[in-house]
């Protein structure tokens, strides 16, 4: 397993002027403004939460350069995801709430056994939206390994490059 990605800043590691100066820019190129091109697809049309989620989503990546047009459908899934993990936390709250007010004993072991099957959906939701998110590159380690990668592009395009051949 591939250790985790570091800041510029929290670098340990012993770096030249010309990698510190790559992974820099690197991580500068995450963050630069660009204008905002993704429009809501029609598949959010018909889930007004998800929608409110991509419009969120939008506002808070607004300058950074990490999606583009091409991954606006993953972000769409992404978003509809979001919405299903709230209904599913409404769920919960419901059959918790049903589960105080039953006296009954064999009903409310009914109850907590359908709680039990909606709190490992939702467990299991969450573990795929994490993954959706680091994808998407809406993690911290997500956006710190995009930036190393920019910049061992740029240090491995070095101008002399064309000199010694393939």
């Amino acid at each position: 397993m591939p250790a985790n990605v570091k800041h510029s800043d929290n670098l340990e590691k012993h770096l030249t002027k010309a990698e510190i100066q790559a992974r820099q820019e690197a991580e500068a190129a995450c963050i630069p403004d660009r204008p905002a091109s993704l429009k809501t697809p029609r598949s959010l049309s018909k889930d007004p939460a998800a929608k409110r989620y991509w419009k969120s989503i939008l506002e808070r990546m607004e300058g950074l350069a990490i999606l583009d047009d091409l991954d606006g459908e993953m972000l769409a899934v992404y978003c509809a995801a979001l919405s299903r993990r709230d209904s599913l936390n409404a769920l919960c709250r419901d059959l918790m709430a049903q589960v105080d007010k039953e006296k009954d004993g064999e009903t409310r072991l009914d109850l907590v056994g359908k709680l039990d099957g909606v709190i490992s959906k939702l467990q299991a939701h969450e573990k795929t939206l994490l993954s959706y998110a680091d994808k998407l590159g809406m993690t911290p380690e997500a956006r710190v390994r995009l930036a190393r990668k920019r910049a061992a592009k740029a240090e491995a395009a070095q101008p002399d490059d064309d000199l010694y051949g393939d």
